[in-house]
C-alpha cells in the first residue's frame, strides 16, 4: 500500500514538473513573440510612399551617386566608440532583411564627415521617388571620402550597415559572392540616384 502511494506521489510530482516546464516554455515563447512583434521591421515598399514624421532642413546635395555598398556591423568592435554604443544600445537588427534600424525606422548607414556626428539622421530622396531615412552609424574615413561626402574610388555616398548573413539569405548573392553583387542599388526597392538630402532636426 505504501509503495503504491509512493508511486502515485512520484507520478504526481512528475506531472507537476511537466506542467511547470510547459508554462515556462510558453512564457518564453510569448516574450520572444512580443519582442519580435515590437521590434521595428523594414518595409521597403513603403519607402516609395514614405511619410516624413520629423522636422527637417535642406542639406547640401554633396553627391548623387546611385551605388549603395554595405559593411557588416560586427566589424565595428571598439566598445568605447560611438558607433558601437549606437548599434548595441539603440539599433535593432531586422532578422528578415539584415538591415539595422532605430526605433523610428531609420536605416543604419556609414556616411562622410560632412554629415556630422554618429546618430545624425537624414532623409535621402532618390530620383525614383524612394525616400531613404538614414541614421549615421559609422563614419567613412576622411582619406576615402576626402570631401566628407563622396567616396573617391567609387563615387558612392551611402554605405548601409547590415547583418550580412541575414541580408545574404534574404537578398541573395551574385557570382562575385557579394550581396546583390555588392550594391543594394541592384534591388529595385532601393534603386536610384540621390536628388535631395534633408537633415532631420528631431
Amino acid at each position: 500500500m505504501k509503495r503504491r502511494e509512493n508511486r502515485q506521489t512520484f507520478q504526481l510530482k512528475n506531472v507537476r514538473k511537466e506542467i511547470w516546464i510547459g508554462l515556462i516554455l510558453m512564457v518564453q515563447f510569448v516574450i520572444l513573440f512580443l519582442y519580435i512583434a515590437g521590434s521595428p521591421m523594414v518595409d521597403f515598399e513603403k519607402l516609395r510612399h514614405y511619410k516624413k514624421k520629423f522636422e527637417y532642413e535642406e542639406f547640401e546635395l554633396c553627391g548623387t551617386g546611385e551605388g549603395k555598398p554595405y559593411e557588416d556591423y560586427r566589424m565595428i568592435t571598439d566598445q568605447t566608440s560611438d558607433q558601437y554604443r549606437l548599434i548595441h544600445e539603440s539599433l535593432t537588427v531586422d532578422p528578415k532583411t539584415g538591415f539595422l534600424l532605430d526605433k523610428d525606422g531609420f536605416l543604419a548607414a556609414a556616411l562622410g564627415y560632412k554629415f556630422g556626428g554618429i546618430g545624425s539622421r537624414y532623409y535621402f530622396t532618390l530620383d525614383t521617388g524612394i525616400v531613404l531615412p538614414l541614421i549615421k552609424t559609422d563614419a567613412k574615413m576622411p582619406k576615402d571620402a576626402t570631401d566628407g561626402c563622396v567616396v573617391d574610388v567609387n563615387h558612392t555616398v551611402i554605405e548601409f550597415v547590415i547583418d550580412s548573413d541575414a541580408a545574404a539569405a534574404y537578398f541573395g548573392t551574385g557570382p562575385n559572392g557579394y550581396i546583390l553583387n555588392g550594391s543594394f542599388n541592384n534591388d529595385r526597392r532601393l534603386h536610384g540616384s540621390i536628388v535631395k538630402i534633408e537633415h532631420v532636426l528631431d
